[in-house]
């Protein structure tokens, strides 16, 4: 069955068209990236700003031409935290209806749940105790889980679009501003690690979505997904770029192969990933181009029944 599976992020949208069948995604036709900032200024107003809803616009008329090309059988896109936290989330509705592209705005803990399965869904054999670690614009996510099962999922609002507008005023930016933003970070992130099952001695962190993937395409001079999913962050390689970002405009972190529209908020982003290595007393972590819309593809098959129940994965977390 080829999908169309949308994540509807504070940052990112992003558009999958791929093929489902036996429980896996068999091809890939196209996967689309925008940055769009719909968080822009949610944390202070609680609503969406015009411009953001124009930017959203604009990208969702692109991606209905790439869903029009490719006619999926199935449709869907997921909002995640700005949505969630927006008081004119209708609005984001009506841009979803204008293109007939079904939206569902969901919790954080289904939020995690999707992209653990997203994230693992390309992994084989991975028998170990995982930590998966998805850093958005408005949250960010710690998922538990062994291989490809899911054990627990914690939601967290310290993605970098929120942290960056909250506590960041200046790029480059001051000690006084990273300590104020690193001590809310470790707040969060103890908070997880509390989280964590009782007895999980975790082996491996896994990392997804535009802060570790957009280190490695920089490092590499390139977006090759293949590479990246095969790629490994060291603490050493984090603090490397934490002191090269902190000491940057954002234009000099836009020519150090940092996208525009990510270049001011990646600070935040890689320090969140320091921080969680530190807490959870690993060294290093794995970085996957996958997550959230690879999770949504899967749960559309699981609909039509090719992989399980309609509401699976939520389910599933109601279980643990």
């Amino acid at each position: 069955m080829k999908v169309a599976a949308l994540d509807l992020g504070s940052n990112t949208f992003l558009c999958l068209i791929a093929e489902v069948s036996n429980d896996k995604i068999t091809q890939i036709y196209s996967d689309t990236v925008e940055i769009v900032r719909l968080g822009q200024g949610l944390e202070t107003t609680k609503k969406f700003h015009p411009e953001a809803l124009l930017r959203a616009d604009l990208c969702l008329q692109k991606f209905s031409e790439v869903i029009h090309k490719h006619q999926p059988e199935k449709i869907l896109a997921m909002a995640t935290s700005a949505a969630r936290d927006a008081q004119n989330k209708e609005e984001l509705s009506m841009l979803l209806k204008k293109y007939n592209i079904p939206l569902e705005i969901i919790a954080g803990e289904k939020e995690a749940a999707i992209t653990y399965q997203g994230a693992v869904s390309g992994l084989v054999a991975p028998n170990k105790n995982l930590m998966l670690i998805d850093i958005g614009g408005g949250s960010t996510e710690f998922i538990f889980g062994f291989a490809q099962k899911l054990i627990k999922g914690e939601s967290l609002n310290i993605g970098c679009v929120r942290l960056t507008e909250k506590f960041i005023t200046l790029q480059p930016t001051s000690d006084f501003e990273i300590a104020q933003v690193t001590e809310h970070i470790d707040a969060a992130i103890q908070k997880a690690k509390l989280s964590q099952p009782e007895g999980f001695l975790l082996e491996q962190i896994i990392a997804v979505a535009g802060t570790p993937t957009t280190l490695v395409a920089a490092e590499l001079g390139y977006f090759d997904a293949e590479k990246i999913d095969k790629s490994v962050l060291t603490q050493k390689n984090l603090q490397h770029w934490f002191d090269k970002l902190k000491k940057a405009t954002v234009e000099e972190k836009v020519n150090m192969g940092i996208p525009r529209g990510r270049a001011d908020i990646i600070l935040v982003g890689v320090l969140i990933l320091m921080r969680s290595l530190h807490i959870f007393g690993l060294k290093e972590l794995s970085v996957s181009t996958r997550g959230v819309r690879y999770g949504i593809a899967l749960e559309l098959g699981a609909d039509s029944g090719l992989i399980a129940p309609k509401n699976y994965f939520l389910q599933l977390l109601k279980k643990k």
